[in-house]
């Protein structure tokens, strides 16, 4: 259960507000992805994004980056799910129930998602990916990670507050901790750096179904 869910959409509809002023091209465009979230022939690589593959991103944003891939790969286009209407997603959904039946999609991405989220909400989210992912499907799951420095993370989290209530630091073995024993026959831990904007750590996992 999310404890916080209307802070979290308060928070959204706060950052709704304030990226209308933002130009697109900081915002919207699959350049300004890129420099997110580089590395995209990997991505599909890793997840076999393709023709006659469905693919599902979750926390789209504007789903620049996800139609980025799609694209790049000749796949059809993504279904893409979001806490709000704003981003223009397919549909609305929570992480801890996603509207879709057992075995639906073969790639899965949520990117710069979980971080708004408490440990328990995102462990329903782990579930839920699993439930959802067909046999023999792959999902990433891409967060911003803490570092060594206190004061570094207490300035990481003010950047990354924007649309969100409060903001979790994962590393590997926290966030893993809370993908395992979902379902998925493997889970690894990915490098997809380096990172041009903004310059935080990253972690990345790869979850395969069996």
């Amino acid at each position: 259960m999310i404890r916080r869910r209307q802070s979290v959409l308060n928070a959204q509809k706060k950052w709704d507000r304030y990226a209308k002023g933002i130009p697109s091209v900081l915002t919207g465009t699959s350049i300004a992805k890129a420099m997110l979230i580089p590395r995209a022939d990997e991505i599909i690589r890793l997840l076999g994004i393709g023709p006659g593959k469905s693919y599902l991103d979750i926390g789209c944003g504007t789903a620049a980056y996800a139609r980025l891939l799609s694209t790049r790969a000749n796949a059809p286009p993504p279904v893409t799910v979001d806490l709000s209407r704003k981003s223009l997603p397919n549909m609305i959904a929570w992480p801890e129930k996603l509207p879709f039946t057992a075995d639906s999609f073969d790639c899965v991405t949520a990117l710069h998602f979980v971080r708004r989220f408490e440990d328990d909400v995102v462990e329903a989210f782990a579930s839920e990916l699993a439930r959802i992912l067909a046999p023999g499907g792959a999902a990433i799951v891409l967060e911003f990670g803490p570092v060594k420095s206190r004061k570094l993370n207490l300035l990481h989290k003010h950047l990354l507050s924007a649309g969100c209530s409060e903001v979790e630091l994962r590393g590997w073995g926290r966030l893993g901790a809370l993908f395992a024993e979902k379902g998925f026959v493997s889970i690894e831990l990915l490098e997809l750096g380096p990172y041009v904007l903004p310059p935080i750590p990253r972690t990345a996992m790869l979850m395969k179904k069996r």
